[in-house]
């Protein structure tokens, strides 16, 4: 039994599911903040903030071991404290290392729910909270892979015919446009305002479109499974014949 499989069997045993809503609500909140705070005086560390907090709901999710727990808080408080650095220093050398360090606990998080969900044999609120967390966590990290690719290769994506990273006043734009590439590349809205140019860039981009589709077409259909499988086994038992014993009760009474 490798890791992933001893930690959604943990998740199952102390129904543990539930702390999967505190993620949703990460995620949702820096979707919806983003772009509110966009003319508010301290936009510069809406990202940050609001990234960090979606690094402490993925620490809330790995605290089904204890040598996990503490792995994830170093990895996290550090990629926090990174940012944070970086933001005072301007340092994109700090920057990239924070970046990169918060992608490993959020792409290790996607694959920690994917499993609890997958190994669920019951449709609950719980499944599906796991599985649109799974969802938009994808959607965040290809984000994180985006940044991390326009801070080494900066003409990585165009906006209407100009470098990604050289457009806007501020700096605190880009991580918000790069979000937004993700979720309409992820969903294959496929807008075109932003354009991948570099190769690694095209590939990533093309690499989450398919893995959007596979996503939402396997979800779907195991969800679907699991509940025409609960009506089936319903169904059987109230097609049951009642026991002789019972039966005879009955006519007694």
């Amino acid at each position: 039994m490798n890791l992933l499989d001893v930690i959604a069997q943990r998740d199952r045993d102390g129904q543990a599911l539930g702390r999967h809503s505190l993620m949703l609500g990460s995620l949702i909140l820096m979707l919806v903040a983003l772009p509110l705070l966009e003319w508010s005086p301290g936009r510069n560390l809406r990202f940050p903030i609001l990234f960090g907090l979606v690094l402490f709901a993925a620490i809330w999710v790995n605290r089904t071991q204890h040598w996990l727990l503490w792995a994830a808080v170093a990895i996290g408080l550090g990629s926090v404290a990174g940012n944070a650095i970086a933001f005072v220093t301007a340092s994109s050398a700090i920057r990239i290392g924070a970046d990169l360090i918060g992608l490993v606990l959020l792409v290790f998080t996607t694959f920690v729910i994917l499993s609890s969900v997958a190994k669920e044999q019951r449709v609950d609120l719980d499944t599906v909270v796991g599985g649109i967390c799974v969802y938009l966590l994808i959607g965040v990290c290809f984000a994180t892979l985006y940044r991390l690719l326009v801070d080494l290769v900066p003409g990585a994506f165009f906006l209407h015919g100009e470098p990604l990273a050289a457009t806007g006043d501020e700096s605190s734009s880009l991580p918000a446009r790069l979000l937004y590439f993700s979720f309409i590349t992820l969903t294959t809205t496929g807008i075109g305002d932003i354009t991948p140019r570099a190769e690694l860039a095209q590939m990533l981009t093309a690499g989450e479109s398919v893995i959007g589709q596979l996503y939402v077409a396997i979800f779907i259909a195991r969800l679907m499974g699991l509940h025409v499988e609960a009506g089936r086994v319903q169904a059987d038992l109230d097609e049951r014949p009642v026991p002789t014993s019972a039966a005879r009760g009955d006519e007694s009474t």
